[in-house]
């Protein structure tokens, strides 16, 4: 690194910019180095070797004209050559942030795999989480989420062919770590599961709201996701009123087309296109395209992966399973055999004649709901409820009406419906790629589901492994 930016002697040290080291240490990093060159604080450490003499083979001896070496710790590197250990931190630092994982804890086979940028199998990763929490639990007995997403985020950031959420094509679910972020904090509360005095409470919101005072509650589900939501201000040339008009306009316009329907006449157009376009404003996302992608892509591999499993439900969607299938409607079956979510929930099978007007509004759930025609694993068509009322379709091509359904969600602000929602969360965080923080579309809920991230571990694995 020192060669390529020219520095042959240590009075060059105060020649180099923090901009000149960004390709080599991260942020943090950066700015302590070049806080301790101002200081004078790193010569103290620098190792000073002579320039190499061509005439004289003899060992170097310390020379106006020196090199160095900087220091192992303040260089990234891997845990064969540079074996950090959980020290205290520096005053004024929390000890998340500057948490370094005693690799000589940690067994020869995960280092091995680690150094050659493999994933460690299923075992050896529950063995480096068990050594990761003692060390963490060395700083606090019960480290709140968002100091393990700090020590987690760093390991990745450090190792993520080995650690990180990222498929062998490189797709990379969020920012990479909620798998090991779940399994640390898992093991966290297991260790603390009778330890008393280490639990964190939160403040308990308060029923009424005094005067003055703004009251503690849940954010809004509309912002989950969106790039975009709720537009304070007008187009620009419009009011009101002629808003108003112009949806008059449309209705008188469209209301007689099958094609189109309006809900509940409050003139949002309910159509593949509307429902696309629309979702693609709020989100940036190409729903139809991102799915398609994603059924292609990772498609197989579900496949592959249930069929190794010992589930009865999961086995006999598979032996419905033959080339002529909807490989889409397939995978949508065997994600909701997996979480143990009843099909009725999401879908509802019906004739494969049967129209809008023939299906009973006594079966739709409140929720939006697939409607298929036919046979769940060939349907001839689909159409989509809202509220209990039949308002797409029939149209063909099943994963078409996965975008429509899944859209709807997004498009008229609506939660997931609870028996269904690790489905809806997969396809949100897997196939779209849909990733926030925080937040969720589903009732006291405010991370990523569990069973999501573990699935979308289990998948990476097996497809690392294949």
């Amino acid at each position: 690194m020192l060669d390529e930016l020219g520095v042959e002697s240590i009075e060059d040290l105060a020649l180099v910019e923090e901009r000149d080291l960004v390709k080599y240490l991260k942020p943090i990093q950066s700015r302590k180095l070049m806080k301790g060159i101002k200081n004078g604080l790193v010569t103290l450490n620098m190792e000073l070797v002579s320039a190499p003499d061509p005439s004289a083979p003899s060992s170097p001896t310390p020379s106006s004209n020196t090199t160095f070496q900087p220091p192992n710790q303040l260089l990234p590197s891997p845990p064969s050559t540079a074996r950090s250990t959980s020290s205290a931190s520096q005053p004024g630092v929390p000890w998340h942030v500057d948490f370094r994982l005693n690799w000589d804890q940690v067994s020869s086979a995960i280092t091995l795999r680690v150094e050659k940028e493999e994933r460690p199998l299923p075992d050896e990763r529950k063995a480096f989480v068990v050594v990761l929490v003692e060390q963490m639990m060395q700083h606090d007995r019960n480290p709140s989420r968002a100091m393990c997403h700090s020590v987690v985020r760093s390991i990745v950031r450090s190792h993520p062919k080995s650690f990180g959420d990222v498929g062998k094509h490189g797709d990379t679910a969020g920012d990479g770590c909620h798998s090991l972020l779940q399994q640390v904090k898992t093991r966290v509360e297991y260790k603390n599961r009778n330890n008393t005095l280490a639990q964190r409470r939160r403040e308990r919101r308060p029923r009424t709201g005094m005067a003055g005072e703004a009251r503690l509650a849940r954010g809004p589900v509309d912002q989950y996701g969106c790039m975009r939501w709720g537009p304070a201000d007008l187009p620009e040339g419009e009011t009101e009123a002629t808003l108003e008009n112009m949806k008059m306009d449309l209705l008188n316009i469209y209301s007689g087309m099958p094609s189109i329907v309006f809900l509940d006449q409050t003139g949002v157009a309910v159509s593949q296109k509307c429902l696309f376009s629309h979702f693609g404003l709020l989100t940036d996302v190409n729903v139809l395209q991102k799915l398609q992608e994603a059924i292609s892509r990772r498609g197989q591999t579900i496949l592959d992966y249930c069929a190794t499993l010992e589930n009865p439900k999961i086995r006999d969607v598979l032996a419905c399973y033959d080339p002529d299938s909807d490989k889409a409607a397939c995978i949508l079956l065997l994600l909701m055999s997996y979480f143990k979510e009843p099909k009725e929930s999401l879908m509802l099978e019906v004739d494969p004649c049967a129209t809008a007007v023939d299906v009973s509004t006594a079966e739709l759930p409140s929720t939006p709901c697939l409607i298929i025609q036919g046979d769940m694993m060939k349907p001839s068509g689909w159409l989509v409820s809202i509220e209990g009322h039949v308002v797409m379709g029939p149209h063909p091509f099943f994963l078409h009406g996965v975008a429509a359904f899944f859209s709807s969600y997004y498009v008229f602000n609506l939660e997931y419906p609870a028996a269904g929602s690790s489905t809806l969360e997969f396809i949100q965080r897997c196939f779209l790629g849909i990733n926030p923080e925080r937040g969720s579309k589903t009732k006291k809920r405010t991370t990523m589901n569990p069973h999501v991230s573990t699935l979308l571990r289990k998948l990476i694995d097996f497809e690392w492994a294949s």
